[in-house]
């Protein structure tokens, strides 16, 4: 018998520990918190048709409407035309500050609803929700994704809302402009300040601020003529409304760590009759296509406000005050003025200490890296996409293109004339961070 050469072996040695680390690293998952569940495909046969009433107060060509139009379009075709959503668009039913007394009674059955709104009936929302406490971005993906707050949200909007929480809906950092420089929280003395309602006047108050409750329409021209000295708006919102022209200072004081996008202020509720009358297979086909187009509004939102911000300070001059990276201590200063400002207000309305210890304990918990690290992959991935569309611009830009030829093939109008085909074809394409969410609860 003729020797194996060592080579040889060698070689067979090698291609055998090739081939184990391969099996192995596809036995283990990188991304244990993706989503890669197989959505659609339930059977609808025989079951009886429902019209669903949903309305939407987002603008027109804006992502947010682009996406409510897919989403209708979604479900109706994977229920086989059988669940049709009566979107009325463009607040042309209800704003966005009604749904919290319709949606309750049935009025309507989908709408998407800020939890700051749902204070002023229960209580206990109250210190899940008080901003300026998150400790990265991954943060705000470990304590909503986890089954504590799950547990929290089914109790509360059954107990006092009739509602069904259904999917959580993205929203970005709404950070603060002004009229003029803020690089102190001394600066905000004296100024007055926009404020959505009771939790935000606690926190503008304890900075030394003046708080204006204003409605979205009459924002701009108060901005303009002085009646707000500061206000509060998303990156992409102050571009697309032309609140550059009013003020040209960024004081990026955020709700949410820097570079993040926060899921858990904003989220789709479902009235909880209606619900109940749905067949298993409905609830299953409305439960993917909000899961779907929650991640598709968190991954473009993320995208598209790198490059808004971009186009603010070079196009339109807008200056960065670097409150929260170039003067950390005066942004410490705010972040704490709010926490206690947020405390304070909760509890004079009534929640408890334990109440309170028991929502901080569920956020110091999933604060822990070994919880944040699990989101990782989430925001490499999403910063990357955003890095590879603002190199682009830029080289548009270098290439003589204006800025509106530049960031046109990002404009969410482009969205309108997609298909379904398309639309199922993209969303499915787009990252999805898992919700470790009972999935029996979900469906009751």
């Amino acid at each position: 018998m003729k020797k194996t050469k060592p080579e040889i072996i060698f070689l067979l040695v090698l291609m055998f520990l090739l081939v184990a680390a391969a099996f192995s690293f596809a036995a283990s998952p990188a991304e244990p918190t993706r989503d890669t569940r197989t959505l659609f495909g339930h059977d609808v046969e025989g079951l009886k048709p429902v019209t669903l009433i949903v309305p939407s107060d987002a603008n027109h060509k804006t992502l947010t409407d682009a996406n409510m139009m897919h989403l209708a379009m979604l479900i109706e075709a994977e229920s086989k035309g059988q669940i049709k959503l009566d979107l009325h668009r463009h607040g042309s039913l209800y704003r966005s500050n009604d749904y919290p007394k319709v949606l309750p009674i049935g009025t309507i059955h989908i709408a998407a609803i800020n939890k700051g709104q749902l204070m002023s009936r229960e209580k206990r929302f109250g210190p899940w929700i008080v901003g300026y406490i998150w400790k990265s971005p991954e943060h705000l993906f470990s304590v909503p994704c986890s089954p504590e707050w799950y547990e929290m949200e089914e109790k509360l909007a059954k107990e006092k809302w009739n509602m069904k929480p259904m999917a959580l809906a993205p929203v970005g950092n709404w950070d603060y402009w002004s009229k003029k420089e803020v690089r102190s929280m001394k600066d905000l003395g004296g100024k007055k300040i926009w404020s959505y309602g009771e939790m935000s006047n606690a926190y503008i108050a304890a900075w030394g601020g003046t708080p204006v409750a204003k409605s979205g329409s009459e924002m701009y021209m108060s901005y303009y003529k002085g009646g707000l000295d500061v206000i509060s708006m998303s990156i992409l919102g102050y571009l697309n409304f032309k609140f550059w022209e009013c003020g040209k200072y960024y004081v990026n004081m955020p709700v949410y760590p820097p570079g993040s996008c926060g899921i858990h202020y904003v989220q789709f509720y479902m009235n909880r009759d209606k619900w109940n009358s749905l067949p298993i297979a409905y609830r299953k086909i409305i439960l993917d296509a909000l899961d779907l187009i929650n991640a598709v509004g968190i991954w473009e939102i993320i995208c598209e406000e790198k490059m808004a911000l971009y186009r603010l300070i070079n196009e339109h001059k807008v200056v960065d005050c670097g409150i929260a990276t170039e003067h950390p201590e005066e942004y410490e200063k705010i972040r704490k003025a709010a926490v206690e400002a947020g405390k304070k207000y909760v509890f004079d309305r009534g929640v408890t200490q334990a109440q309170w210890d028991e929502a901080q304990n569920i956020l110091k918990k999933y604060a822990d890296p070994k919880h944040t690290s699990r989101y990782s992959w989430f925001f490499k991935l999403a910063w990357a996409e955003a890095d590879r569309r603002l190199a682009q611009v830029k080289k548009d830009l270098a290439a003589g293109k204006t800025w509106n030829e530049a960031y046109d093939a990002y404009h969410p109008k482009h969205r309108y004339d997609w298909t379904v085909e398309k639309i199922k074809k993209e969303w499915m394409a787009v990252p999805r961070v898992k919700m470790d969410w009972n999935e029996a609860t979900r469906l009751q």
